[in-house]
């Protein structure tokens, strides 16, 4: 475990033992040095080591904390300082949620929270308030709130458990690398040229876009409902957050294997961090992206039109006519036919995407009224374009923008149920945040921003929960082309 040298180990397992001295041992878990949990709080030093909890007595419900990890700029991990609270049975394997504690921060763990139901999938044996976490400045505070049902506490000692989560999140980005095997740099003429063209030549033909009268691909994607969704927000030019998803949970393997679709809600492009609104090369590079990954998985990967997704005069930020420079950057750096080939590009993504289990779309759900047809048919439709890509919540200084109604409506026209959740990007609720859910008050309502330079949020629904997740930033675009630098050198 990063940071955590043989001699704190052993403080913290001789801090442990003394414990058991105090308190009664626990039989349930077949470790050394298991703690059963009585009436009274118990406070340890930051855990060094990786510690199982077991919720209910004998064949209960095992989770696992640890502290988190974040990549430094060198490849090597570090601790971000907050920990996870996770089910180890799948945390490794599958797309899977988990609990997250701060510093300062106490969460009680139970079945009352509908979120942590969602996220740790609890079992009946589970109390509705069982065990109360708390991390501050004097350590971990551990308070059994089910003394019925009992807690159990165990630190994992074996090398194999103490490394697992280095081990795991190194040969994800590993992964990574070998799956695109192409670094992220900036790229010759004839070579953006050609990947933009193939990308172009599948979104003409690309799967699940229901088609329009004259049989070409419509504003529409009917997507099937068994794979999981994973939806990112506006990504504003921020690689590595888009990096960070790709290697984070198990959502690459379930893009790879095709029991997951990656959902990219528009505007990649535009730095959104002030003072940078006029830098393009970031842009360029995570569309050069998004193209790979769209050519490597055309029924996986798919990414929805936003406002900046355009040349318009009228997009700026901070006053910076982002949408005449992003223009002016591609005809300078990639010539006049890459421009004229990335408005066709434009022209032929997608507004909306649908299934029987969420509705999204890049900014709202229209206020005019808009059937199937007129949604397959957006390109010939401007002012309902705009709504798609444009529209804001509707709030007292905002009273055009749309809201609950306008969602049934839309879910409606498009045959699904009006509780469908709904998500979306374009407005982020809060300059610190990144996903918001039931936004507005709006049940099922929920809104992604994905280019918050501290975290990056994704909602995924595996097995029709849905789990939302952040994880902190990382500079992984350095990691990432150095992988990708040295396997190209081995023989």
């Amino acid at each position: 475990m990063p940071h955590s040298s043989s001699e704190s180990r052993h403080r913290f397992l001789r801090y442990f033992h003394e414990l058991l001295n105090d308190m009664e041992e626990c039989d349930e878990l077949d470790l050394d040095a298991a703690l059963r949990l009585g009436e009274k709080k118990v406070r340890v030093p930051h855990p060094t080591l990786p510690l199982q909890l077991l919720l209910g007595s004998d064949d209960g419900y095992r989770l696992q904390l640890e502290p988190e990890l974040k990549l430094a700029a060198d490849g090597r991990f570090q601790r971000s300082g907050d920990y996870l609270l996770f089910d180890p049975s799948t945390f490794f394997s599958d797309i899977s949620g988990f609990v997250r504690v701060r510093p300062g921060e106490s969460v009680t763990l139970g079945r009352e929270d509908p979120i942590q139901r969602g996220l740790l999938g609890y079992p009946k044996l589970v109390a509705n308030k069982h065990l109360r976490v708390k991390l501050s400045g004097k350590g971990l505070a551990l308070k059994n709130k089910a003394p019925k049902r009992g807690t159990c506490v165990a630190p994992l000692v074996k090398p194999a458990d103490i490394d697992r989560m280095t081990r795991w999140r190194a040969q994800k980005i590993a992964r990574l690398a070998t799956v695109l095997n192409a670094p992220i740099e900036p790229l010759e003429r004839s070579a953006a040229l050609d990947l933009l063209e193939q990308t172009i030549a599948l979104m003409e033909r690309e799967p699940y876009r229901l088609k329009t009268r004259d049989g070409e691909a419509g504003g529409v994607l009917r997507l099937p409902s068994r794979p999981t969704p994973i939806f990112v927000g506006d990504l504003h030019a921020c690689i590595d957050n888009l990096l960070v998803i790709l290697t984070q949970n198990g959502f690459l393997e379930a893009i790879e294997d095709g029991s997951g679709l990656l959902i990219l809600i528009g505007d990649a492009v535009h730095p959104d961090t002030p003072g940078q609104e006029d830098q393009m090369d970031s842009s360029m590079l995570l569309m050069d992206l998004i193209f790979r990954l769209k050519l490597r998985f055309p029924e996986r990967v798919f990414y929805l039109r936003g406002n900046h997704d355009d040349f318009a005069n009228d997009i700026s930020k901070g006053g910076v006519p982002q949408g005449l420079l992003w223009e002016q950057a591609l005809h300078e750096q990639r010539g006049s036919r890459y421009r004229d080939r990335m408005q066709a590009l434009y022209e032929r993504l997608p507004y909306v995407a649908v299934s029987p289990r969420f509705v999204c779309c890049h900014a709202g759900a229209p206020t005019m009224k808009a059937s199937r047809s007129d949604l397959i048919h957006v390109r010939d439709k401007p002012k309902l374009q705009r709504q798609l890509t444009n529209l804001r919540l509707r709030k007292p200084n905002s009273p055009s923008g749309y809201g609950a109604s306008d969602i049934k409506r839309l879910c409606k026209a498009l045959g699904v149920s009006p509780n469908t959740p709904f998500i979306v990007g374009h407005t982020p609720l809060s300059a610190d945040g990144t996903l918001w859910l039931d936004a507005g008050g709006i049940p099922n309502h929920h809104v992604l921003f994905g280019a918050n330079p501290d975290q990056i949020g994704v909602l995924a629904m595996p097995t029709g929960k849905l789990l939302p997740l952040t994880y902190p930033t990382e500079p992984l675009r350095v990691v990432y082309n150095r992988l990708v630098d040295n396997g190209r050198k081995q023989p």
